[in-house]
C-alpha cells in the first residue's frame, strides 16, 4: 500500500497479551529554534491498544515496530464526529424554522437532537470500535 494512504509511526511493543505499543508523537515545529517558548512543539507518549494482531511473526516486549492506520479510517472518524452531527443540526434547524418555533425552543431541540446522536454513538461504541484499528509491522534490522 502506498505511503499516501497510511499514517505510519515508529513504536515499541509494551505488552504482548493483549498486544500494546507506545508511540512518540512530535509537533510539526519540533525542530524550530523557538520551541522552548512555544507549546506547539511538544512531544507526547501515546499508548496504542487497538492493534491488529500480526500473523507472520511473534512480537517481543521492547521490539521496535511500525504502527500504521489507513487514512480512510481517519475520514470515517471525521464523518462520525463532525459531518453527521452537522447534518443533523442543519435538518433540525431547518425544520424548526419552517415550523416557526421560537428561538429558545429551536436551540433546545437542536441541543437535544445532538445529545441523542452522541448518546446513540456511545451505545454503539463497541460496534464502531471494531472498525478502527492500527496494524503492526515489524522493522527490518
Amino acid at each position: 500500500m502506498s505511503s499516501t494512504k497510511c499514517i505510519r509511526h515508529r513504536g515499541i511493543i509494551t505488552g504482548v497479551n493483549p498486544l500494546r505499543a507506545e508511540i512518540t508523537t512530535t509537533g510539526a515545529c519540533a525542530s524550530c529554534h523557538a520551541k522552548g517558548v512555544c507549546s506547539l512543539g511538544q512531544t507526547k507518549q501515546k499508548e496504542i491498544t487497538r492493534l491488529k494482531e500480526p500473523d507472520d511473526w511473534q512480537p517481543v516486549l521492547g521490539q521496535e515496530v511500525f504502527i500504521e492506520m489507513h487514512t480512510r479510517l481517519g475520514f470515517k472518524a471525521l464523518w462520525y464526529a463532525m459531518v453527521l452531527p452537522a447534518i443533523i443540526m442543519g435538518v433540525l434547524v431547518a425544520g424548526c424554522v419552517l415550523l416557526n418555533l421560537p428561538e429558545w425552543m429551536l436551540g433546545l431541540i437542536v441541543l437535544l437532537g445532538i445529545g441523542i446522536y452522541y448518546f446513540v454513538i456511545y451505545l454503539l461504541k463497541d460496534r464502531i470500535q471494531n472498525d478502527f484499528y492500527f496494524t503492526v509491522h515489524h522493522r527490518e534490522p
